[in-house]
């Protein structure tokens, strides 16, 4: 690999951490920066998720390092608890993928690794959300980490990365099956060998110190991927957060994130003669990556953010069949296009009211104040974000986890008749800031007037209505 990529990757980390100015989804936040706050600074508001033992507390722990030493310095202000994790998950994010790029040249050629680097780099949505602080993140590191070391032949940090990554996202197990398979049937003595053996007791211990630090949040003994498949897989609550039909990921997901790579992708898998080209590496990459999504297919909770850990992959695919297409020169104009519009309308413009409005906000709330966000669950992150021990309160909508019917969680009774909900909740006219979309206006635009609320701040937030979430943000104060 050579030496200008590593250069050229900072150059990319840096810019995508500091272009980065929109919100992509509630758990780049609520399933890790908001819970690093309430573990370093002792205040701040957790999720159902961390009390039903679904999550591992590992990632958010992991920020807690910088947050207390930035702490310590008294150097923790609102733009570092931001920027700081977001550098870090970056540059691990860079470095994982280099290391993954570099070990690729055991089974590619020089002209299909320079595709395959071209690819990742040039990808919208890894630049999207490789900085971001989500779980889906951190597991395709953890994957390409773990397969960096398969290709490598390093056996004992390959398990490792297996292990790790299964106790966190339990859904990565379908990508590690072929290549589970793969590795002991090339190994069959080894596995009968004392090194073997201390790999063994090593991941154990691993696991063992994970699984304590697991249940000394949870006050009780916790084992977080049984916990995540019962309510995932099992019961399939997650369904109460919307479900699409089992085809979706490969008519909706699949072409929406690769664009015009999906057509060499689909020459790879339709190549008879892949077989041919170090054939049980590849075909391996390709029965983990199609497993992975039909796994995924069956459960009706379904993301785009879901099939991150498997883009390299389908990145690595589809590189193989590149370097033979006749029209590499048009596929290159389609790929760049496609890509660099993308990369700056979703990473600039596209949902960044709720940013916006919440860095508007963190330059005057007080400890003694309070802000009501009159949204959708989870539109903005708190804590995180505004770093003051003021009452931040929000519509909560956590799923029937005691089965009861007719069960509708706060925000759909708030959206069902927003003006019956705030004279049934008369307290909320106490809160000093308001913030809602534009969307909401009409339905209690009478209530802010008569309690003496009015309009200071107007944000940008989408060139088109979603629902509840409306092309702005409006941020009222009470006087």
């Amino acid at each position: 690999m050579p030496k200008s990529y590593m250069e050229y990757k900072k150059q990319q980390d840096r810019l995508l951490t500091l272009s980065l100015q929109t919100w992509f989804v509630p758990d780049e936040y609520w399933q890790s920066l908001e819970v690093s706050h309430r573990l370093s600074f002792g205040y701040g508001y957790l999720t159902w998720e961390w009390f039903e033992g679904i999550r591992s507390i590992i990632y958010p722990a992991v920020f807690c390092i910088p947050y207390k030493i930035l702490a310590y310095l008294d150097l923790d202000s609102r733009q570092a608890l931001i920027y700081v994790p977001r550098v870090i998950q970056a540059l691990f994010s860079g470095w994982v993928e280099w290391s993954f790029m570099k070990e690729t040249k055991s089974v590619l050629n020089g002209s299909q690794v320079s595709w395959f680097v071209l690819l990742e780099l040039g990808n919208y949505f890894l630049y999207y959300v490789t900085s971001r602080t989500l779980a889906n993140t951190l597991e395709m590191n953890l994957i390409l980490l773990g397969i960096s070391n398969f290709l490598s032949q390093c056996k004992g940090s390959f398990l490792l990365c297996v292990m790790i990554s299964c106790y966190i996202r339990p859904t990565s197990a379908p990508i590690w099956l072929p290549f589970l398979l793969h590795f002991f049937q090339q190994e069959k003595r080894w596995i009968f060998s004392k090194t073997f053996l201390k790999v063994v007791l090593k991941c154990s211990l691993v696991l063992g110190t994970v699984l304590g630090l697991d249940s000394w949040w949870y006050g009780k003994l916790v084992l977080v991927p049984v916990q995540f498949l019962l309510f995932n897989v099992v019961n399939d609550l997650s369904q109460f957060y919307g479900e699409h039909s089992w085809h979706w990921y490969f008519t909706n997901a699949l072409p929406s994130l690769m664009g015009p790579t999906l057509i060499p992708l689909v020459f790879t898998f339709s190549n008879k003669k892949t077989s041919n080209f170090i054939g049980s590496k590849v075909i391996t990459v390709q029965l983990s990556a199609l497993l992975y999504i039909l796994c995924h297919s069956f459960v009706g909770h379904k993301e785009i953010r879901f099939l991150t850990p498997i883009i390299p992959l389908l990145n690595f695919l589809a590189a193989i069949k590149l370097q033979t297409l006749k029209w590499r020169k048009t596929f290159l104009v389609l790929f760049c296009t496609w890509n660099i519009s993308l990369m700056w309308y979703l990473s600039v413009r596209h949902q960044r009211g709720v940013l916006d409005a919440t860095n508007f906000i963190g330059l005057f709330v007080n400890p003694e104040d309070k802000v009501l966000y009159l949204m959708p669950c989870h539109s903005t992150p708190l804590y995180s974000h505004l770093h003051v021990n003021a009452s931040l309160q929000f519509l909560t909508c956590p799923p029937n986890l005691q089965h009861l019917k007719h069960y509708i969680d706060e925000a759909d009774r708030f959206y069902e008749n927003p003006s019956k909900w705030l004279v049934d909740n008369p307290s909320w006219a106490l809160a000093k800031y308001v913030v809602i979309f534009d969307a909401l206006l009409d339905s209690i635009s009478s209530h802010l007037d008569s309690n003496g609320f009015h309009l200071i701040r107007n944000f940008f937030h989408a060139d088109m209505d979603q629902g509840r979430v409306g092309r702005r943000v409006l941020v009222f104060k009470r006087e």
